[in-house]
């Protein structure tokens, strides 16, 4: 866990020295030598091009501290894991669009195939050092496991990835938003469905959840028939694929996994599936084209981010259930959306506002309910064991 830690903290200081570096060059400050730059930073803070970026690290510190705040009781990794799972997710669109538009290394899937790699790897890599220092076996998967849970695991995450390229290829990002919106409600059925388990008590805080994410991507909706089946296909997966891996951290065969030991077998699945789907699509041409030590540098970075992402999903996974780690990844929206404004003066639509207000209250309204009949169980079997164990 140190080690993921450390990495997603690299991603988040990177990112933070990105966007801090191109303020600078807006500014025009680049010439003017450190000790002028550090005598005007009261001045640049105060000038009106400062204000998107001051309010896009703002909105960075009240996020911290209203993840804290709403979750503090769930303890200092489930925090923590949130915060660096929402983080990368934000960084995550930024190091890939550097690849495609700075670079100019347009190869999504060969791109994906090496975030599985390099995933993979890293996590072999903690395990291994755990077993070396630690005496901590890791947990080997049967036959069985593999075929009936890991490879449908993979297969659907790469799948779903393929499919909302699609989607997104079909429609309007508006019209993919919306459709987005509902991936929670479709992985509380699906895993109501597999057995997982979800209270349907926490349904009136969830639709509310996906009502906000609905009308963030409300806009100028252009409909799609080819779209509309990818983007389903894209989230009954992308569920379905949460789902999966909910149940490989709770235990197949009565064996659970730990977050690592996920991220290691699901990657290394994946990483042939979309390998094989590289090779088939985009040929030989992106190991001509990263060969330049620039776009090897930017694939690298891109590697690092999803590796954190990846993992880090995986603790927010086994720390709040598939349903709430699909809730708080729309938090990514609220950074990205501001970051946007900061450095490329992009407008906050209303839409934007009422529906991350939305979000943030069904979050917490989400939470609250979900401690309040947890422990209300707890306190339940607590009474049962003493009835018991009195009867006895």
């Amino acid at each position: 866990m140190t080690s993921a830690v450390l990495s997603i903290f690299a991603v988040v200081l990177l990112s933070s020295v990105q966007s801090t570096t191109g303020f600078i060059e807006q500014a025009g400050l680049l010439d003017s030598g450190i000790v002028s730059v550090v005598g005007r930073i009261p001045e640049m803070i105060a000038s009106a091009e400062a204000r998107p970026f001051v309010l896009y690290v703002t909105s960075i510190i009240l996020l911290t501290v209203f993840t804290i705040g709403i979750y503090h009781g769930r303890g200092v990794l489930t925090c923590a894991s949130i915060l660096l799972y929402v983080m990368a997710l934000s960084t995550m669109s930024l190091v890939i669009r550097n690849c495609y538009v700075n670079h100019d290394f347009k190869f999504p899937v060969f791109l994906t195939a090496t975030h599985f790699l390099s995933t993979a790897v890293v996590g072999s890599l903690i395990l291994a050092s755990e077993y070396i220092l630690k005496k901590k076996p890791v947990t080997v998967p049967s036959i069985e496991c593999v075929w009936k849970r890991i490879v449908p695991t993979a297969f659907s995450f790469v799948a779903s990835l393929g499919f909302a390229n699609y989607a997104i290829l079909y429609s309007s990002a508006h019209f993919y938003e919306m459709a987005s919106s509902t991936t929670p409600l479709v992985t509380a059925f699906i895993a109501f469905i597999l057995g997982h388990g979800f209270d349907v008590r926490l349904g009136l805080p969830l639709m509310f959840a996906t009502a906000g994410m609905m009308v963030v991507g409300f806009g100028e909706l252009h409909f799609s028939a080819p779209g509309f089946l990818c983007c389903c296909i894209a989230v009954v997966l992308r569920s379905l694929k949460a789902t999966l891996q909910a149940m490989l951290l709770k235990g197949a065969e009565d064996m659970p996994m730990h977050p690592i030991e996920v991220a290691v077998w699901t990657s290394s699945v994946s990483f042939f599936f979309m390998s094989a789907w590289s090779c088939l699509t985009e040929g030989f041409e992106p190991w001509r084209h990263i060969m330049a030590w620039s776009t090897f540098a930017a694939v690298m970075l891109t590697c690092l981010c999803a590796t954190t992402l990846n993992i880090a999903a995986l603790f927010v996974l086994r720390e709040l259930g598939p349903v709430v780690q699909q809730i708080v990844g729309q938090l990514k929206g609220v950074i990205s959306c501001l970051g946007a404004r900061a450095v490329f003066s992009e407008v906050i639509t209303l839409n934007q506002e009422i529906g991350y207000a939305m979000l943030l209250i069904s979050i917490t309204w989400y939470n609250a309910w979900d401690m309040r009949l947890k422990k209300e169980e707890k306190n339940r079997l607590n009474e049962l064991s003493r009835l018991v164990t009195s009867k006895v």
